[in-house]
């Protein structure tokens, strides 16, 4: 008779964490458990057999019960809402409430960037949380995801209102990687990986601005052009456009990264995880094509 494995998987009332438990929801001889501060968001999954429990990591005292009977759990980075020492101190009372729970093995939704990127500033949580991994003596399989494809979504919006895709470098390339790709990375490696490991989890390619306005043409039928503004016309240009000034300043930094190579890395790490390959920004557009073209 085979053995159930217990699995968690925290954050399903997220986009990535309930994207992972709809992956694994029905696969045989598995106990899937879903962890979430709002329960009552997630009872579609639990009519399709998700055990809900709730969990808050900002209240550590209530989260190993969460995680009673689970052998392995998928760790979810909590929002970008919460980053800085509050987030880092979150990830730290989860990891520190599976041990006490008796959880064998950890994978963790990390980000493709480290102490000595050029976006180092947002990778300070997740090497401090790869850290807390390290020193706690537990298995853990660490997925550093790549920029979310979806992030293309407003850009992409914003260089059809305006005809322009507006960078710093021209050259810079993004190995951009669906959000359901990354959560079907982490519902596998929740499922096979044992040992301790890391996986660089990107797209098939990088995407450089000019290749991107050519499928912006060919996937919906407008032209736009590339524009390579200097750090203070690019700022201007976005709060012009009615960006306010933390996003503006953040999609500068942003833009600094990538014209530096911190996200033009590509790797198999994903068809070694899935045994697929990842999807494509041409597919992504094509499937987003009537949200992108909609009038606002």
């Amino acid at each position: 008779m085979q053995t159930q494995s217990r699995l968690v998987v925290t954050g399903v009332s997220g986009h990535y964490g309930r994207a992972a438990a709809n992956h694994l929801l029905g696969a045989p001889a598995l106990h899937l458990t879903g962890t979430t501060r709002t329960p009552s968001h997630v009872q579609d999954l639990a009519e399709q057999g998700l055990d809900v429990r709730h969990a808050d990591f900002d209240e550590p005292d209530g989260l190993v019960n969460a995680f009673q009977g689970a052998q392995r759990l998928l760790l979810t980075s909590t929002g970008a809402e919460h980053a800085g020492p509050r987030r880092v101190r979150q990830h730290r009372h989860a990891i520190d409430a599976a041990r006490a729970a008796g959880v064998a093995h950890i994978v963790y939704t990390s980000f493709l960037a480290g102490s000595d990127s050029p976006l180092a500033a947002m990778a300070g949580d997740h090497v401090a949380t790869e850290q807390a991994l390290h020193a706690s003596g537990m298995r853990h399989t660490v997925l550093r995801h790549a920029f979310y494809m979806e992030m293309l979504l407003p850009a992409v919006r914003q260089a059809l209102a305006s005809g322009v895709i507006r960078t710093l470098d021209a050259e810079a390339g993004v190995a951009y990687v669906a959000r359901d790709d990354c959560a079907l990375a982490g519902s596998h490696a929740l499922r096979t990986c044992h040992g301790n490991g890391v996986f660089d989890v990107t797209g098939p390619e990088a995407i450089t601005p000019t290749p991107l306005a050519r499928m912006v043409q060919a996937c919906l039928g407008v032209e736009v052009k590339v524009v390579e503004l200097s750090p203070d016309k690019l700022l201007a240009s976005l709060l012009a456009d009615g960006v306010g000034e933390p996003m503006a300043k953040l999609m500068v930094y942003l833009e600094r990264g990538m014209a530096q190579g911190a996200m033009q890395s590509v790797s198999q790490d994903f068809r070694q995880l899935t045994g697929r390959q990842a999807r494509g920004v041409e597919s992504f557009l094509k499937q987003h094509r009537d949200r992108l073209l909609a009038r606002p």
